[in-house]
């Protein structure tokens, strides 16, 4: 199957949808549908590894990518997005209203993944950040109106900053093929003070969206002030695609010294990010500034460039999106079942409902990093990498994992505190069938990779390897075929 496949049917569904308002809902529905299974079934088994877009191939023309990295993370998000989109079944009426711009944002996010040209790039970041910006205006009051506004503003200007980066690119190279200039830049056909300068924009522009200090301001009012269904989809998908722009564009042309800056910047957003974490009374902030951090580990392994720590990179990556889905899910039926989610409201949640407090159990301690779960072998590969660089770094990455650990082990004292009495017992609360089944699934995933052995993380070793040596080896290729 022709991976172009993933972002036309969205884009013509979109479309449709658009002239066509009483069948929107079910263009959605068919959309994540089709796309989840094409992504595990059409995408993760194919041999081919670039695919032309109009008949002309690389570099003169726009080809799409698929390699290990793509495999693994295209089915992820495509998965994810039909679980956001069905957990809102119930809420149909509400989300149909939104459908175009989810549908738009499919697409986009799925060319964030699989195109290997840098302006092909820039078109399909600019499509889902507008997608983003709309998103985030979706919740209640005027809040989400304020927080989308500063989001524009924000990632208008790093839209810019990667534009002139590229532009900057172009002008030394005369190609935009990620490939291509990766092997010119190897072979010192660059110099390097034009490797330098549009690393240090291109850092800046991807820095925006991939949550980078100091280009965050944006995150928490977002993923606090949007409608759920919406942060679901930012908060889990959106990382996947954003951070591996990030990854694939500064692995192939990032220069050296912008490199040692982005274990820098990505330090100081881990440990920035946790600590703000720890202050915060809401537990939908807590997942905010949680995600932040996240972002920053996985992008400070992006800065050491090793296929160890891009390996580690991956997996947080991956294990961030299933964790940060099914917390936010449960933070919403909080929000649901009692209307707020401050920590006093918290109190004995997880006993209304075993099950709900298992899910957030498994996914807090995921997300922390604590043995026998997925998150785990990501931390471990993160600071045994770490070590490449000086010794203060891994010591600070080892302070923020114990702050992270803190806060997600208060949250669960928290769910689990006794409320009732034998006169008033606490009153239980039975979960929706969808959110059972998701978190149950992803749940199982998580302990499933946690506990796994070596040899079921060949993957992600192989996804590494294709980013930080695979698509060096294909620019290689087509010098060497012109």
């Amino acid at each position: 199957m022709n991976p172009v496949w993933l972002i036309a049917i969205p884009l013509a569904l979109a479309f449709v949808s658009a002239f066509w308002r009483s069948v929107s809902g079910w263009a959605l529905l068919v959309a994540a549908f089709f796309n989840a299974f094409a992504g595990v079934f059409g995408v993760m088994f194919l041999t081919a590894t670039s695919f032309s877009i109009g008949g002309w191939k690389a570099p003169y023309g726009i080809n799409l990518l698929v390699n290990d990295a793509t495999k693994l993370l295209l089915p992820v998000a495509n998965i994810l997005f039909l679980f956001a989109v069905l957990s809102y079944l119930r809420k149909w009426e509400e989300t149909k209203k939104y459908s175009v711009v989810f549908l738009v944002a499919l697409a986009s996010l799925n060319g964030i993944l699989l195109t290997n040209d840098l302006f092909n790039l820039f078109v399909f970041l600019e499509i889902a950040g507008i997608s983003a910006y709309l998103l985030a205006s979706t919740g209640e009051g005027s809040g989400s109106k304020v927080a989308s506004f500063k989001y524009l503003m924000i990632g208008s200007v790093g839209s810019l900053l990667y534009l002139l980066g590229v532009a900057v690119l172009y002008g030394a190279a005369g190609t935009l093929n990620i490939s291509e200039l990766a092997a010119r830049i190897s072979s010192g056909q660059i110099s390097g003070d034009v490797t330098l300068v549009s690393s240090l924009l291109i850092v800046a522009g991807l820095g925006v969206e991939s949550k980078l200090l100091p280009f965050n301001g944006w995150v928490p009012d977002v993923l606090t002030k949007s409608s759920r269904i919406a942060t679901l989809v930012l908060a889990s998908v959106y990382p996947l695609a954003m951070v591996n722009a990030f990854s694939k564009v500064l692995l192939a042309v990032g220069d050296d010294r912008v490199m040692s800056l982005v274990v820098l910047l990505g330090t100081a957003t881990v440990l920035v990010g946790e600590v703000l974490a720890f202050s915060q009374k809401s537990l939908r902030r807590t997942l905010a500034y949680s995600s932040i951090a996240q972002s920053g580990l996985a992008i400070f392994l992006v800065g050491i460039g090793s296929v160890e720590a891009i390996t580690g990179s991956i997996m947080l990556l991956i294990n961030n999106a299933l964790s940060k889905f099914m917390l936010f899910s449960v933070d919403d039926k909080v929000i649901d079942e009692v209307g707020r989610d401050d920590r006093d409201t918290l109190n004995g949640f997880g006993r209304k409902s075993p099950i709900v407090g298992v899910i957030f159990v498994v996914s807090a301690f995921s997300i922390a990093g604590m043995p026998l779960f997925f998150g785990f072998r990501g931390k471990l590969n993160a600071i045994s990498a770490s070590f490449e660089t000086s010794m203060a770094v891994p010591i600070i990455i080892l302070i923020a994992a114990a702050i992270e650990v803190t806060y997600y082990v208060r949250w669960i004292f928290t769910f689990f505190k006794p409320v009732g009495t034998a006169q008033t017992p606490e009153k239980r609360m039975v979960p929706s069938v969808e959110f059972l089944a998701f978190g149950l699934v992803l749940s199982t995933v998580i302990v499933f990779l946690g506990v796994s052995s070596g040899e079921a993380f060949m993957m992600f070793e192989r996804a590494a390897d294709s980013l930080v040596n695979g698509i060096l080896a294909i620019g290689k290729a087509i010098l060497g075929g012109m």
